[in-house]
C-alpha cells in the first residue's frame, strides 16, 4: 500500500489505474488539509507515473510505502478506541 499524502489546502486530482478495467485510467481527489482526511491509502497495483511525478515535479503531495502488515494493525487500534 502507498500512502498519500496532500500536503496543500486545494484538493488534488491524480491520475491512476481503474479498479473495474485493467486498461482504463480513473481519477482521484484527494482533499486538502483543512478537511482533515488528507490521507489515502492506495493499492501498489493502481499507482502511475502520474503520481510520481504530482510527488517529485510538482510537490503536491508526500507518498510513502506502507506494508499490509502496519496498515492492519493501526484499523485493529483504531476500532477498540
Amino acid at each position: 500500500m502507498i500512502e498519500i499524502t496532500n500536503k496543500n489546502r486545494s484538493p488534488v486530482q491524480l491520475v491512476i489505474r481503474s479498479q473495474t478495467a485493467p486498461r482504463s485510467l480513473a481519477t482521484l481527489i484527494i482533499p486538502g488539509i483543512g478537511k482533515g482526511n488528507n490521507v489515502y491509502y492506495l493499492r501498489d497495483e493502481l499507482n502511475t507515473e502520474y503520481v510520481q511525478r504530482a510527488e517529485h515535479k510538482f510537490k503536491l503531495i508526500k507518498t510513502r510505502y506502507v506494508p499490509n502488515r502496519e496498515l492492519n494493525q493501526d484499523r485493529k487500534i483504531r476500532e477498540t478506541k
